[in-house]
């Protein structure tokens, strides 16, 4: 179902300033700024994979392809990350990082094992489940 919505001059050219190529209206355009994926556009796991767009995690063999969302809490924040061209992109500064134990460490204080269960993401069917569960 479409809706309509109201916006400024300004604010309109702004949405088209961050067009990408392949984005060819406004719904695409705001649907990646919004990351905001729709239901036949669904994100899976994979064990092994090597597609360089997504991060390979060697030691524990999991594969995120490129889009996969993981997210935490911290001291009553709520912290995202995305798997973006074999790195991991902070959603709330922007910033790139190697791994998802450097994305934790610029988080968490002292040393935390990613896997231990705070790290999460949502599955096809809506539910939650921890990072852990995609481990061989």
């Amino acid at each position: 179902m479409s809706r309509s919505i109201s916006v400024s001059t300004d604010v309109f050219a702004a949405i088209w300033a961050a067009r990408e190529e392949g984005e060819d209206n406004e719904d695409d355009i705001l649907r990646r700024l919004l990351r905001n994926r729709s239901k036949d556009e669904k994100v899976q796991f994979k064990v092994g994979g090597t597609d360089s767009e997504g991060v390979h995690d060697s030691r524990n063999n999991v594969f995120f392809p490129r889009g996969f969302t993981v997210f935490r809490g911290y001291k009553g924040r709520h912290y995202e990350a995305e798997a973006l061209n074999g790195e991991w992109l902070r959603i709330d500064n922007g910033r790139r990082y190697r791994s998802l134990n450097q994305v934790n460490a610029s988080i968490v204080t002292g040393s935390e094992n990613i896997w231990n269960g705070n790290w999460r993401y949502t599955k096809e069917d809506g539910s939650v489940a921890s990072i852990a569960d995609l481990r061989a």
